[in-house]
């Protein structure tokens, strides 16, 4: 083993192989980038059926892979490891590869395998939720890969030590898996200070801790990737500061990097093959940001601009953003868009479901609640007051879909102490944003380890009341009529075979209505007459026995722009 020596690879596998040392990877489909698709990589969230996974393996997850077999794209936070790694060792010391070629690379020389996964238990909400509304096979695609990674043969073999992080770790320590998954490190939080002293005592025989969490990093600690991650990740910012506590990035103090770090990342992943960069972000409109959460237009701009006139770059994709500052400066919206329109994934020529080329992010809408807003997610609205929330969302989507980005919004339902009135405005929000262009993404609340309602109670379909469930068919309702307009009837008797041959005996008769709302039939003549006065808005249902109006819903209505449809 040499330390800060040679950096020629001498990886391939030959009659004297004997292992690499450290050796890195993650699960098949974390690593694949889904055909430059990132909204696709939601369908490892769903249960791990023989067909999905079938056709999920071999459309998506095949290895891309350099003459050594080590790995061209991998996820972006393994790539930092290899960084720091190769700060400390030779490159004939650490690999980063695709679990396919792991016998390759483990042998009876290697010390450690770090695997840096987001979603090893099918704990996050995504999976949480459809996993549990599909149903179809129960355990989602994410966690058989991780379990078939750490089983691997060749780990099993020659026994090294097992070093887990990334943004999921925490979901290992919460299943209690680490003894049976033969786990000797969890590392929770962000492993910069810590992660090449970890390797250090594996690979000198020493004890590991069973749960490391590290301190926060410097910024300027923080070292630049030195191979291609997938989608061309490049971190712009870390962290967001807002608070909501439900979420873990909210609560890091947020800051962003130069832009001549960020187009060194830039020049890695285009040099690697890579067409796409995605930027990494907490919020890319507060690139920079002035004050209390002010965006900085100029800077914002620039940083876009840059990266789209780096030759090579033919798409570029924002991670996330927040609402408030395109309220702020609608302008910033407006310049972005000419930038990206011309760089955008999303056109007719990709997907001919789409009617018309369009940039999109995602966004956290959460609830519709006021109330729930100010108890658990106060600073999300600033620099406006919380008050404002729906009126905020409507005006951001509208100014939003104004200058063509459709946003995928994330909305919740099951927070802690969420009474009926809390789910009604829910419900009234998304009625609110009925006409505009967006994927409605609706969410179970679940408590991340690492967030102040970490202890709160995770929520299940089975506890779901009539309105939560109203919520969830709403939301589908929506994405069907927007984005699927034309497979209208295929949806209808989709649904109505899946209630009666499966969801009748997983869900019980609660799912019927947001089913049939959600596919249309709800809304034909049919369906008029059977659910005549079932709207649980106007009458809760409890085990059909118990019926109470509640009040009318006035739908409000946003007072920005928007483009409606």
């Amino acid at each position: 083993m040499v330390k800060n020596g040679s950096t020629s690879k001498g990886h391939l596998k030959n009659s004297s192989f004997r292992g690499v040392p450290i050796v890195l990877t993650s699960p098949p489909n974390e690593i694949s980038d889904y055909n430059l698709d990132p909204f696709v990589a939601f369908l490892s969230s769903f249960p791990s059926n023989f067909l999905l996974k079938r056709v999920v393996k071999r459309k998506f997850l095949t290895p891309r892979d350099n003459g050594d077999k080590s790995a061209v794209f991998v996820p972006y936070g393994l790539r930092k490891v290899e960084s720091l790694l190769l700060n400390e060792y030779s490159e004939n010391d650490v690999v980063v590869t695709h679990p396919d070629n792991l016998d390759r690379f483990v042998g009876p020389e290697t010390k450690a395998v770090g695997i840096s996964t987001m979603d090893p238990m099918g704990l996050a909400y995504a999976t949480t939720t459809y996993s549990s509304i599909l149903a179809f096979g129960g355990e989602s695609i994410n966690s058989v890969e991780f379990r078939q990674l750490v089983n691997h043969p060749s780990i099993q073999k020659y026994n090294p030590k097992i070093i887990v992080g990334g943004g999921g770790a925490w979901q290992i320590d919460e299943a209690n898996k680490l003894e049976e998954y033969g786990i000797d490190t969890l590392v929770l939080g962000e492993a910069e200070n810590s992660v090449v002293d970890i390797f250090n005592s594996a690979l000198s025989g020493e004890k590991l801790p069973k749960i490391l969490k590290p301190k926060r990093p410097a910024p300027d600690s923080i070292p630049l990737i030195r191979n291609a991650a997938t989608y061309g990740v490049v971190e712009i910012s870390r962290g967001c500061g807002r608070g909501c506590q439900f979420c873990s990035p909210t609560m890091r103090h947020k800051y962003s990097f130069p832009l001549e770090h960020i187009m060194k990342e830039v020049k890695v992943n285009v040099d690697s093959g890579s067409k796409m960069i995605f930027l990494a972000t907490e919020d890319i409109f507060l690139y920079k940001s002035q004050g209390k959460f002010i965006p900085n237009r100029e800077e914002v701009v620039k940083m876009v601009s840059t990266i789209a006139n780096y030759p090579g770059v033919e798409y570029i994709q924002p991670a996330h953003s927040s609402l408030a500052p395109v309220v702020y400066d609608p302008q910033m919206v407006q310049e972005l868009s000419q930038i990206l329109l011309e760089k955008t994934r999303w056109t007719p020529e990709f997907k001919s479901m789409y009617r018309n080329k369009f940039i999109s992010v995602e966004i956290g809408i959460e609830t519709g609640s006021v109330r729930l807003m100010k108890r658990y997610m106060k600073g999300k609205a600033l620099p406006y007051k919380i008050d404002d929330w729906p009126s905020i969302v409507t005006q951001a989507v509208g100014i939003m879909n104004d200058y063509d980005w459709y946003p995928l919004a994330t909305i919740m339902t099951g927070l802690p102490d969420e009474t009926e009135e809390d789910t009604i405005a829910t419900l009234e929000l998304v009625d609110d944003l009925s006409s505009y262009k967006m994927f409605i993404t609706p969410i179970l609340f679940v408590p991340l380890k690492d967030c102040l309602l970490s202890d709160a109670r995770r929520v299940s379909l089975d506890h779901l009341t009539d309105l939560q469930w109203d919520f969830i068919g709403s939301c589908f309702k929506y994405n069907f009529d927007f984005w699927l307009p034309h497979a209208r009837w295929r949806i209808m008797t989709g649904t109505l075979l899946s209630y009666i041959m499966y969801y009748s005996w997983k869900h019980g008769p609660k799912a019927f209505y947001p089913m049939t709302k959600a596919s249309g039939l709800a809304d034909t003549f049919i369906g008029k007459r059977i659910f005549k006065g079932c709207d649980p808005r106007m009458c809760k249902i409890d085990k059909g026995t118990i019926e109470h109006e509640v009040s009318d819903i006035n739908l409000r209505t946003g007072s920005g722009g928007g483009s409606k449809e």
